[in-house]
């Protein structure tokens, strides 16, 4: 089976206020499962939550539209690192409906750090033809000394073949292969945007390895692409885009 492929990258990263210490709400420590602090990685002095709002930041309806429709009915892979923003809200269906998305659909949430990276894995394995991947992180939790919180979120069309980028592998832990530019990030949207930010200056060029590298409190996860044709990428700002953070190698 061809390669997999990236033709399309969309991308935006919103700041976000709705963040409040953990200890400012009475009891909240007691409902929040042990596994999720500890998968946050911050010590509680300084942790914060996220508070549900009635707003019309959507980071991921974004990129989507940002991307535009695909010219033939395909796949929509809809990726959360975390749990939904609104419990009662099916996200997926939402950004289905209001897009109008013409073919399957499905659904992956929790994978923290992963997200962005290790699910290739099942990408490369779904993708038969073309698909388009939403990468979408919306964290429950911030650290007080770790900056403004923010929402971010990447889209990537994908296929079989040729295409401006190709996949050379993925994985969780460290990473297995090298790489002309190395980005990294806690996030899963980080190291993307770091990325994007190396591409929209052209520091990375054809022939280049390139290698995401996604660093959690408790797990890690890569992914390495080739640059082929970096003029033929296609790099998409979202309504609310902003190349936040920074980027190595």
């Amino acid at each position: 089976m061809p390669e997999l492929g990236i033709d399309t990258i969309a991308f935006a990263a919103a700041r976000r206020e709705e963040y409040v210490p953990l200890s400012a709400l009475p009891g909240a420590a007691d409902l929040v499962p042990p596994e999720r602090l500890a998968a946050a990685g911050i010590p509680l002095s300084r942790l914060m939550v996220r508070i549900p709002e009635d707003d019309d930041v959507d980071v991921a309806a974004e990129v989507l539209a940002a991307l535009g429709p695909p010219a033939l009915p395909q796949p929509l892979f809809f990726v959360r690192s975390g749990p939904l923003r609104d419990p009662n809200v099916a996200a997926l269906a939402g950004l289905v409906h209001r897009s109008g998305w013409a073919g399957d659909d499905v659904g992956l949430s929790h994978l923290d750090e992963l997200g962005g990276t290790a699910v290739f894995g099942l990408l490369e394995w779904a993708v038969e033809t073309e698909a388009t991947a939403i990468v979408c992180d919306e964290p429950l939790f911030a650290d007080s000394d770790g900056g403004h919180p923010r929402f971010a979120a990447v889209g990537l069309r994908v296929r079989r073949g040729a295409a401006a980028l190709t996949v050379s592998g993925c994985g969780e832990g460290k990473p297995a292969l090298p790489g002309d530019h190395r980005f990294t990030g806690r996030g899963p949207c980080d190291a993307w945007l770091a990325f994007c930010a190396a591409l929209a200056e052209g520091v990375v060029a054809d022939g280049d390895r390139v290698l995401l590298h996604t660093r959690g409190p408790i797990r890690e996860g890569w992914l390495s692409l080739l640059a082929v044709d970096v003029s033929a990428l296609r790099l998409v700002p979202a309504a609310t885009a902003s190349l936040l953070g920074g980027r190595s190698g």
